[in-house]
């Protein structure tokens, strides 16, 4: 299976992070070849599959036994509506998050256990989404924050992503998060996601950052910035074994 990155160090988690499927659009994009297969590697054909809305904010759904005896009885996968991040301490459900270019931060709580992902794009992360999803965890199901693991996915890179005055705004305090030494302002979205992170009390030893610019690599990776609409879609994936 082609995972981009597999979520090996975690234990009882299974998922990871797969390069350029099809469009989030395509009807039946849960059927298509990748995520079947990716499923089917993680051991988890038949698990209810649960996606937030992406609406680029900061809401977190937390969800337990009622919604995955709901999502289980769907045909076919859940969209949680006004939600960008997603936890469950479920077993047997698999959480799934879209990108292309934006950024998936995967979490990991080891004393629940429990896990999350959420979409974070330039705006939810302006919003504070990566530091919500820390706290929504720790707010759900206790415990401290040296019990939580992140990997930040696979993005578009402060090498790529110029952005205009108005956006690089939102990201000046954050030290180094903003590049101002080109024509235009490039801003670094990990930095920002690490910092929020930290700012949640997330140890820094803890918070995996994956180096790849999804722009710089589109035969490996979704990226709108490349390719426009039709640049398909980068899929992260998490569970709890069963």
């Amino acid at each position: 299976m082609p995972w981009e990155l597999e979520l090996d160090d975690w234990p009882g988690v299974v998922g990871g992070f797969l390069g350029k499927t099809r469009r989030r659009g395509d009807r039946g994009f849960h059927e298509a070849p990748e995520i079947v297969a990716a499923l089917a590697d993680m051991g988890a054909t038949g698990w209810p599959l649960v996606g937030a809305e992406q609406v680029h904010g900061r809401e977190v759904a937390v969800f337990g036994s009622d919604a995955l005896n709901r999502a289980a009885d769907a045909r076919g996968p859940s969209r949680l509506p006004g939600t960008d991040g997603l936890l469950t301490d479920q077993a047997g459900i698999a959480l799934v998050i879209y990108v292309a270019d934006c950024l998936a931060v995967y979490l990991h709580h080891r004393a629940r256990p429990a896990v999350g992902l959420a979409h974070a794009g330039w705006r939810g992360l302006a919003d504070g989404v990566a530091g919500n999803l820390a706290r929504a965890a720790l707010d759900a199901y206790g415990g401290d924050p040296t019990e939580i693991a992140i990997i930040l996915s696979p993005c578009i890179g402060a090498c790529c992503f110029e952005v205009g005055e108005e956006v690089a705004a939102h990201f000046d305090a954050v030290a180094g998060a903003v590049d101002r030494s080109r024509d235009r302002p490039h801003v670094d979205l990990r930095r920002v996601a690490v910092a929020q992170l930290e700012g949640v009390g997330v140890p820094p030893q803890q918070i995996e950052v994956r180096p790849e610019c999804t722009r710089c690599e589109p035969d490996r990776f979704a990226s709108y910035r490349a390719e426009g609409e039709p640049s398909g879609t980068n899929v992260a994936l998490v569970a709890l074994r069963r």
